[in-house]
């Protein structure tokens, strides 16, 4: 009876035995195939990712050449010279994410064709811009073709997500899968091995009538060791795993100097086997070389150590002669059974990284020489115009003064010889020469505009205006002209004599062009707040659809926060006069444009001209709202003080 109770009760815990195996083992390979799974899903994450980088960063060199159409200036083409940077690397790092699925990889082809075309394009937009003018770059880009391919790499990447997005779920649904199908089969042997366990129970409980609770006691001690100590070894061979297969390296070193351990990441990295370097002195014989008593000594203060350290940064020699540099990690693992200390180092492969740092340095290093370079070619360029200019101007004079002065003296001797033609045919010299000389001082003018420095300050309006008014009080009160001023004019932020210029040749406009009655002429303004960076409110949009919103040209107006909208004074001067369709608003501030004959009204053609490049150059801009025998109302656009 003792026997068969005694083998009922060890096939009973050889099944149990048996079934935690297999349910150990079964586990065990679900467990891997729902990592694999998630390791899949989590790649899946990535390619999505990368996707969604690759067209940022194009929107990002889209937004680099908008900036750099509108402004002209190279900094705002930062955003697309790193777009280029960094698109070549994503399509790497797609491909390679990719390489398991050929349809992605066909389609990264694609991509990166229409990605190369988009380029292309932005580049020879940019090149318009550069080389010809805004207009011309304009035309470029209005006619879709850049749209177009931006619409392709969309759809291509569109298609790629949807791929990616459809392995996602089936990946997901996988890994759910084999979730449940792991919990159905633990729950499933749990229960079998708890009813088996309760057989057993019910054996040992009818077997405790025949046996002695001591030797029953022994027994349960005697399981319970075995279990720990299989524990035990579990634990043991998984960290040991863990070490060896880690992703860096990483070293186990006793206080005496003793390499316990070094993983394949070491090894791999650096060459050496275990056995080339059993102690701390072989490595450092054959890593650090003459420096090895220096990072001998590094290495034994780990020992007395207590928490995690950063050792910072080792250059070592592997053993096929290369250079490297690593980042150690140290941290105290408590003593060994012999009482020695033991101490875990572990390490990053930092080179690459600090061979591109160097790279940087020299980029920006030739960066700065070349900007250097170009500045002082182009303060050549404009030191040789100014002087051309002067010169031309100089030269002009004298025989447009001789002339005059020719012209006048004929008609104050000979005017008694001459018949009334000829006196006109005089007369008219004599007018041609003035309206030249006015001419050549305006081109002066609107030259020293585009080349001057102008150091901006904040300045009152109210005296700014005042000053403009009077230079045009003479043809105020030739013609019967009113002016009036709305009081406050606020504090803005501009250069004196160019404000001034620019506000007296508004004057002058409105008191000019009025025909059957006397001028009226209107000035206030006006504290309006402009949208933040990406915004554009319905009124402004309107005035750039309309185009009466000026160019903006070296304007700091632009440079503004990305969290704060930013404020601005807009002057308006308003007056009775005949009035600009729309179709000319545009126009009028070009050098030389004139609207009417100059037996009409006189004048050069550039006196608003000189309007749009004095804003400009002092962060503004200019624009007007008129109809045909309405009037006129010109405004400017300044920075709040």
């Amino acid at each position: 009876m003792k026997q068969s109770l005694t083998s009922q009760i060890t096939a009973g815990i050889g099944m149990a035995v048996a079934l935690l195996i297999f349910n150990a083992a079964t586990s065990y390979r679900n467990t891997l195939k729902l990592l694999e799974n998630e390791r899949w899903v989590d790649h899946t994450h990535r390619v999505l990712i990368e996707l969604e980088a690759t067209l940022s960063t194009l929107k990002d060199a889209e937004t680099g050449e908008r900036g750099y159409l509108l402004t002209g200036e190279e900094r705002y083409l930062e955003p697309y010279n790193s777009a280029i940077a960094r698109v070549n690397e994503q399509i790497v790092g797609l491909q390679q994410l990719t390489a398991d699925n050929n349809r992605q990889q066909q389609r990264i082809r694609d991509l990166k064709i229409a990605i190369d075309s988009k380029l292309a394009e932005l580049e020879g937009t940019i090149n318009l811009r550069r080389e010809q003018n805004l207009e011309a770059a304009l035309r470029r880009v209005k006619s879709g073709r850049g749209k177009q391919i931006m619409g392709d790499i969309r759809q291509q990447i569109a298609a790629m997500t949807a791929e990616e997005t459809k392995l996602l779920q089936q990946r997901a649904r996988e890994s759910q899968a084999s979730a449940n199908l792991t919990i159905l089969t633990f729950t499933v042997a749990a229960l079998v091995n708890f009813l088996l366990m309760v057989l057993v129970y019910y054996l040992v409980k009818r077997d405790r009538t025949l046996r002695d609770n001591a030797e029953i006691k022994q027994n349960q001690l005697l399981e319970q060791l075995e279990q720990d100590r299989h524990s035990l070894e579990l634990t043991q061979e998984r960290l040991r795993r863990a070490i060896l297969d880690a992703p860096l390296p990483i070293m186990l070193h006793a206080e005496n100097g003793e390499v316990l351990q070094i993983n394949c990441a070491w090894t791999e990295l650096s060459g050496y086997q275990h056995s080339e370097i059993p102690t701390i002195e072989d490595w450092t014989e054959k890593a650090y070389h003459s420096r090895k008593s220096v990072v001998q000594a590094d290495i034994d203060r780990l020992h007395q150590l207590n928490a995690r350290i950063s050792e910072g940064e080792y250059m070592i020699a592997t053993a096929s002669g290369e250079s490297r540099i690593w980042d150690f990690y140290s941290a105290p693992l408590g003593k060994l059974s012999d009482g020695r200390s033991l101490v875990i180092s572990t390490a990053i492969d930092v080179t690459a990284r600090k061979q591109a740092e160097a790279e940087i340095r020299m980029l920006n290093a030739t960066l700065e020489r070349r900007v250097e370079l170009r500045t002082n070619q182009l303060q050549a360029a404009n030191e040789e115009l100014e002087s051309f200019a002067y010169t031309v101007a100089h030269d002009l004079r004298a025989p447009l003064r001789g002339m005059q002065g020719l012209a006048e003296a004929l008609l104050e001797d000979y005017r008694d010889l001459l018949d009334e033609l000829g006196q006109e045919y005089a007369q008219q010299i004599v007018n041609s020469g003035q309206q030249l000389e006015a001419l050549i001082q305006d081109l002066l003018a609107y030259s020293r505009l585009s080349r001057t420095d102008l150091s901006l300050q904040v300045l009152e309006l109210e005296s700014a205006v005042a000053e403009a008014i009077a230079m045009v009080q003479a043809d105020a009160k030739s013609t019967g002209a009113q002016i009036s001023v709305r009081s406050p004019l606020p504090a803005v932020i501009a250069h004196r004599v160019t404000l001034v210029q620019v506000i007296a040749n508004l004057l002058t406009n409105a008191i000019k062009f009025v025909e059957g009655a006397s001028p009226q002429v209107q000035i206030w303004a006006e504290e309006i707040e402009l949208p933040q960076e990406g915004e554009t409110n319905s009124a402004t949009a309107g005035e750039l659809e309309r185009g009466r919103v000026g160019q903006w040209e070296h304007s700091q107006l632009l440079i503004t926060s990305r969290e704060l909208p930013f404020h601005i004074i807009r002057l308006w001067v308003e007056d009775n006069g005949i009035g600009i369709a729309p179709e000319h608003q545009k126009r009028i501030f070009r050098v030389f444009e004139r609207l009417h004959g100059i037996e009409s009204y006189p004048g050069t053609g550039i006196g608003l001209a000189i309007v749009k490049k004095g804003s400009a150059r002092m962060g503004g801009q200019v624009g007007v709202e008129s109809q045909l025998g309405q009037g006129s109302r010109f405004w400017i656009n300044l920075r709040k003080a």
